[in-house]
């Protein structure tokens, strides 16, 4: 019985010598890749907002070595130096030019400050980063083989992708606690604009540093709707605590500050023959800075929000038509219509484009909605509709 066993053992053991042996099948393993920079690429960079359309900088990598022969799905990514254990890096989502012989990528400016810009660590100063590209094989990602390029480091100054702001700031406060007011691209300088609760007092413009930090800002004042530059600037003064829409061009130096008491809904919607001045005003909720109502909606019928200064009256007419502050009584602020992105609002005229229209089709009913307005993030003015 033992001579038995013993050469069971011993079957076992030398079948496993020769399948070890014999056994060739290829086994992928992380071999390495070699990334390279274009020597026109030099470092440190500056990247200017006007040179977007020009190359910044030409990446070319080998061809990952995975032992067998494989083919690797890439990614350019791009990463702060001082993220030790690379747990931010940020990749490139355009294409790469990827041949049998070749890969390789050239970013404009544009691309390479975009990437830029979603580092968590984005600042307005020289930044050192570093760019590497991940090589992958295998489409699931729990058992896919993934490595590395060794990294190239870059020192390059990008620009901020932000809308430039300035502080409307109270007298002896803090300017990162004010509301702000913003232009409507990076590039402009002559349309800053924002809604606003303000008190009564004395208040200047604090313009901050280009990545919009208020340390160091550059402080206006103002009076008769002139911006006042001088080193020693007067307040602008705000008699009456209320609601405002602030208004700056920094090209003309020129401010409006305009008071309202109210947002709302005018046009066809809410009732037949509904003129501009016709408004149905909305209550303010000063904790959420929402502006809201529930409101019976005419079918297929179109709406655009108003702000106005309202001391009249409200009209009551027959129902289901909603009260409304007369034309007679209002003095329009704004008026905002949709945007080109979904529940989106910019400032237009009365007519033309941006009107809202209600779901449905026209047949001279009507439905409720809760309509919800929030003005409060100068240039992303958003609002919402749910059917009650």
């Amino acid at each position: 019985m033992k001579n038995i066993l013993k050469t069971i053992a011993l079957s076992i053991f030398f079948t496993g010598i020769v399948s070890c042996e014999y056994d060739k099948d290829p086994v992928a393993v992380a071999n390495g890749l070699e990334l390279r920079k274009d020597a026109s690429v030099v470092s440190p960079t500056i990247l200017l907002q006007d040179n977007d359309a020009e190359n910044f900088a030409k990446f070319v990598w080998d061809a990952a070595d995975n032992g067998p022969a494989t083919v690797s799905a890439y990614k350019l990514q791009i990463f702060d130096h001082a993220d030790a254990n690379l747990e931010n890096p940020v990749e490139f989502t355009g294409d790469l030019n990827i041949t049998p012989d070749s890969r390789e990528v050239t970013l404009t400016v544009q691309q390479f400050n975009n990437l830029l810009n979603q580092l968590n660590t984005f600042k307005c100063s020289e930044m050192d980063v570093d760019v590497r590209i991940k090589s992958t094989l295998g489409g699931n990602a729990g058992n896919a083989l993934i490595q590395y390029s060794n990294p190239i480091n870059l020192k390059v100054t990008g620009y901020t992708k932000k809308l430039p702001i300035m502080a409307f700031v109270l007298d002896g406060s803090n300017a990162v606690n004010a509301p702000t007011i913003a232009a409507s691209s990076t590039s402009s300088d002559s349309d800053y604009e924002g809604y606003m609760y303000l008190e009564a007092g004395n208040y200047k413009f604090h313009r901050p540093d280009a990545c919009g930090d208020f340390a160091s800002p550059v402080i206006y004042g103002g009076s008769a709707g002139n911006i006042d530059t001088s080193a020693s600037p007067v307040s602008v003064q705000v008699t009456t605590a209320g609601h405002y829409l602030l208004k700056v061009n920094l090209t003309a130096n020129t401010y409006t500050l305009n008071q309202f008491t109210t947002f709302g809904v005018f046009g066809a919607a809410t009732r037949s023959g509904l003129g501009f001045g016709n408004q149905v005003p909305f209550e303010y909720n000063a904790e959420t800075k929402i502006w809201s109502l529930e409101i019976a909606l005419r079918k297929g019928y179109k709406f655009k929000f108003k702000s106005n200064l309202w001391t009249g009256a409200l009209v009551v007419p027959a129902l289901p038509n909603p009260p409304y502050a007369p034309g007679t009584a209002s003095s329009a602020v704004s008026i905002l219509g949709k945007g080109a992105v979904a529940l989106s609002l910019v400032e237009n005229s009365t007519t033309g484009s941006g009107d809202i229209t209600v779901p449905g089709t026209i047949d001279e009913t009507r439905e409720t909605y809760k309509i919800e307005l929030d003005v409060s993030k100068p240039r992303n003015y958003t609002y919402t509709m749910t059917k009650i």
